[in-house]
């Protein structure tokens, strides 16, 4: 798998490091993923996860910078104003508050992921077995989520995780990992980042970010 997002950089950000290309990479990727998934319900694997279901998406996320770059894409181009407008406000709020264990992702709107077309790879690579110990874990949080995620599916996740990295950096770019939404609520005060991390910077720079005009 390690050589398959290694290729997914190369077709995408080795040609370009544009916002298109950030895109295409993170929905290369989720391909890649539900890919490996597919493969193990055939094999028997009797994954829990359905539309609706949503513990999973209160949980904290780390993203690497063309994850955050295409969440800020789609949260710009792709999602109606009104709705866009909520989940800024939330973004903000989240990322200048401090981190808590469980708290509804600021793209959870009406239950559902507002961003599942560029959802990062870790949500792609969570997959419950058991909707119930997903529930138990949510309304416990000292209780590992972990335990109730798909093994198979995040060793696949990994390699893919391991693949991405060492082609970002051949590429020269940064593949700092940053909470989801410190990065995205980052982008929205300053797009400039963008281009930032294009020059093979980090995605953001230490200290606060100017607000949004």
């Amino acid at each position: 798998m390690q050589q398959f997002a290694a290729q997914a950089v190369r077709d995408t950000l080795g040609r370009s490091t544009d916002v298109d290309a950030c895109v295409a990479l993170a929905a290369r990727l989720d391909d890649l993923l539900g890919e490996a998934a597919r493969h193990l319900q055939e094999g028997g694997a009797a994954l829990a996860c359905r539309a609706g279901c949503n513990f999973c998406c209160h949980l904290r996320v780390m993203v690497r910078p063309h994850e955050a770059i295409a969440l800020f894409r789609h949260l710009q181009a792709r999602i109606p104003a009104v709705t866009a407008g909520r989940i800024r406000e939330r973004l903000r709020e989240y990322a200048a508050a401090k981190p808590v264990p469980r708290r509804p992702c600021a793209f959870l709107v009406d239950g559902e992921c507002a961003a599942y077309a560029v959802r990062p790879g870790a949500c792609a690579a969570y997959h419950s077995l058991s909707r119930e110990r997903c529930e138990e874990s949510f309304q416990d949080p000292s209780r590992p989520s972990g335990t109730v995620a798909l093994q198979a599916l995040r060793e696949v996740a990994l390699a893919l995780e391991s693949g991405v990295d060492a082609a970002l950096q051949a590429e020269g770019l940064s593949d700092e990992r940053l909470e989801l939404h410190v990065a995205v609520a980052a982008l929205l005060g300053n797009p400039s980042l963008i281009a930032r991390w294009r020059s093979g910077r980090t995605l953001r720079r230490p200290g606060p970010e100017p607000k949004e005009s």
